[in-house]
């Protein structure tokens, strides 16, 4: 068996040079420095320090050595193998014929040691918490081995002879069908923040319209102290908004640019591949029949403008990660477009999964809102009463506690009104399509979700009701896909009773 290539020993220590001081100072300072402590005491515990760093440091060593020495990895003729672990030692063999995902990872230190990582999946759900292969080689060994696999899975056996097939690349960077230019990365930010900046801006509105009234009745002396501490918390509230909107915008413009640095896409027969970033080149390889869907997101801002992004999901699918709501969604297949270029591209790259038309709609709007006046007028009626009686205990003015009370309601207004918008506009998204063995589903409000898969990836039906609804024939229904435990549900609301049987037809197919 072939043991991982050596550069993992040295990029991982590069790593753990900064875990080794992060976790010493977590371990020691509260034993050796306080706010009382003065430069004696620190001067005293610098040695404890350095022990402690090394100590810790040579722990990491020695774990990397040692899982350098237990790990490695065979092709045979029919299968893959891996061993890896030091405390618990995991064995894994894989057929060919089996393997279904193929990903490629190389962050910016496995470049300076020219290594990177290969995981290789079976699809399997019961395994989606992590790959189920993982090699760690040099990154023209990683290459070759990517290619290989490749051909093996459609093969099933090593060493025979393999037809060279004709690789046809679709939607890269130098396509004329779809480039992601810099230009488009811009843009694309822009609208990832379009939404954050408008409710920013209606919220600063907000602000600046209720600090001049506080202001004002300060001046005039009509509130008094509590006047100025609700000044004060409003100011507050508005820079931690503000702040918040400014990051928002910078890690935006970084993740364009960066994570979706030189993104491709290539289809070779049944098999597709997504390369992007640039500081962790990501390479992922899977099978068109793994497929689970595709989601087409709009965001509010996307949609007036008609652009959209798209998604896939793949069954079984994993990022070597414990979260498996995160191993469901492979990432994005475009990343951003005109919402009626979808047809054309979908069309080259994934033709079974070109959206229909809707075919039902929402037959009732209160029920959207319904739940939410009941629970929420609940909570504020509460707040409001709770307030003003704590007030009135503590001796406020009557200004004071008038103002306070006149906010709350104002505050509880204006997300009334925000989600009567979403609601509206849920109503008018929400429904479905079935055609060709295909299902369709419309759903959410400001921000729309057009999902795409096949009928036979469907496997239950739920019918969600009230004794209410159930009497005017009106129920939710919640489709469950053959995917990931924690993300294999859609929901349209509020359609005809009758639908969830006619979908239930489709079990049978």
């Amino acid at each position: 068996m072939k043991r991982f290539d050596k550069g993992y020993i040295y990029s991982s220590l590069l790593a753990d040079l900064f875990y080794s001081l992060v976790t010493v100072f977590i371990f020691l300072n509260d034993f050796f420095l306080s706010e009382e402590s003065n430069p004696d005491d620190i001067s005293a515990a610098i040695p404890f320090f350095v022990v402690g760093y090394i100590v810790i440091f040579m722990c990491f060593v020695a774990y990397r050595i040692l899982f350098y020495r237990t790990s490695g990895y065979e092709l045979t003729d029919n299968e893959i193998k891996c061993n890896r672990g030091v405390l618990f030692r995991k064995r894994s063999v894989l057929e060919y014929k089996k393997v279904h995902a193929i990903n490629k990872k190389q962050n910016i230190i496995h470049r300076i040691f020219g290594i990177a990582i290969l995981t290789v999946d079976s699809g399997s759900a019961n395994t989606s918490h992590q790959a189920e292969i993982t090699i760690i080689e040099k990154s023209n060994v990683v290459d070759a081995l990517l290619e290989e696999l490749n051909s093996l899975k459609e093969n099933g056996v090593r060493g025979g002879e393999v037809e060279t097939k004709k690789e046809e690349v679709l939607l890269s960077d130098k396509d004329s069908l779809y480039r992601f230019t810099s230009a488009k990365k811009m843009l694309y930010t822009l609208f990832n923040i379009a939404s954050t900046a408008f409710f920013t801006a209606i919220f600063a509105l907000l602000i600046f319209t209720v600090i001049g009234i506080c202001k004002a009745l300060v001046q005039l002396d009509t509130l008094g102290t509590w006047g100025e501490f609700f000044l004060y918390s409003v100011l507050i509230t508005a820079g931690g908004v503000l702040l918040f909107s400014f990051l928002s915008f910078i890690g935006s413009i970084i993740h364009s640019f960066v994570g979706y640095y030189d993104f491709s896409i290539t289809k070779r027969d049944q098999n597709i591949q997504i390369s992007y970033g640039l500081l962790e080149k990501h390479t992922n390889t899977f099978s068109y029949d793994r497929i689970k869907a595709v989601k087409i997101s709009q965001g509010f801002v996307q949609r007036i403008l008609g652009f959209a992004s798209i998604k896939l999901e793949v069954i079984g699918y994993t990022v070597d990660s414990g979260d498996d709501s995160k191993n469901a969604d492979i990432g994005v297949l475009v990343p951003f477009c005109k919402y009626s270029e979808i047809g054309e591209i979908l069309g080259k790259v994934l033709p079974d999964y070109i959206p229909a038309e809707k075919q039902t709609s929402s037959v009732s709007f209160f029920p959207f809102i319904s739940w939410f006046l009941l629970i929420f007028g609940g909570i504020s009626g509460i707040v409001l009463s709770g307030t003003v009686a704590v007030m009135s205990v503590l001796g406020a003015p009557f200004a004071a506690t008038a103002t306070v009370a006149l906010a709350i309601l104002g505050v509880a207004v204006i997300v009334i009104l925000f989600k009567t918008a979403s609601a509206l506009l849920s109503y008018r998204n929400n429904g479905i399509a079935s055609l060709d063995g295909k299902l369709t589903v419309y759903s959410g409000g400001f921000n729309r979700s057009i999902t795409v898969f096949k009928a036979k990836n469907l496997i239950a039906v739920e019918n969600v009701t009230t004794p209410c609804r159930q009497r005017r024939g009106i129920a939710s229904v919640v489709l469950h896909l053959r995917t990931n435990e924690h993300s294999n549900e859609i929901k349209v609301d509020i359609q005809k009773d009758s639908l969830s049987g006619e979908l239930e037809k489709l079990l049978t197919l």
